[in-house]
């Protein structure tokens, strides 16, 4: 069953399926987007439409890393930052706290880059492909309802806030890899780079980090004060 497999192929880049989940994210957020005045008035039926899919997203996911893997700890844990993301962005979706989007926004960054560049993602018509473009797809899309049905708004604090978090997880995925044979973060199979030695590496992730989401806080604020005008 190649829909359910372990041993299906990856995608390719810019192949056929990553086009699709381009396409996919693109028409979403353009949805998002157009039709701000209705996601307002229909914010809560839209949260819980959300939540539901998030809630079903995680289902799917763990049941194949159940049934599939065995549950091999390797890859299954919810150590993968698009996997803390949803589980913030159920949080979010429950409380409706805003402060959580102060790190969830950051953190949603990675999901840009995995709809870049996908690496190691199933097709489409696999069922870890369906987790993946839901996953990051709902990750991107919740900080712009945030910002549309409540309100929020980026903080400078925010920055320093999702910078040490990261930095916390950064450390903590380093040195749990190797006891697990893990790919948390992607530190085993790199996407990129992967010639480059740890003292390299390292730091040219953490400073990457640090600047993009830097980066997203002043296109974000500049961005608000052009809609504004």
């Amino acid at each position: 069953m190649s829909w359910w497999s372990e041993d299906t192929a990856f995608i390719e880049i810019f192949g056929m399926n990553h086009l699709i989940y381009i396409l996919v994210l693109t028409i979403s957020l353009i949805t998002l987007i157009l039709f701000r005045d209705k996601v307002k008035k229909n914010r809560k039926q839209i949260s819980a439409f959300f939540l539901v899919i998030s809630i079903l997203q995680q289902i799917l996911l763990y049941s194949w890393y159940i049934f599939e893997t065995g549950f091999n700890i390797s890859e299954s844990l919810p150590l993968q930052i698009s996997r803390i993301s949803t589980l913030l962005g159920i949080w979010f979706l429950i409380t409706k706290n805003t402060k959580v989007l102060e790190i969830m926004f950051y953190f949603g960054l990675f999901a840009y880059g995995s709809f870049l560049y996908p690496s190691r993602i199933y097709p489409i018509d696999h069922a870890m492909g369906i987790s993946f473009v839901v996953n990051h797809t709902i990750t991107i899309l919740l900080p712009f309802f945030g910002y549309i049905a409540y309100q929020w708004r980026p903080k400078f604090q925010g920055v320093l806030k999702a910078y040490s978090f990261f930095l916390l997880y950064f450390v903590f995925v380093y040195i749990l890899n190797p006891l697990m044979d893990g790919n948390y973060f992607y530190l085993k199979y790199r996407p990129f780079f992967q010639e480059w030695p740890d003292y390299f590496y390292v730091p040219a992730v953490l400073s990457a980090v640090f600047i993009g989401f830097n980066l997203a806080f002043v296109v974000v604020r500049s961005i608000g004060k052009f809609s504004s005008k």
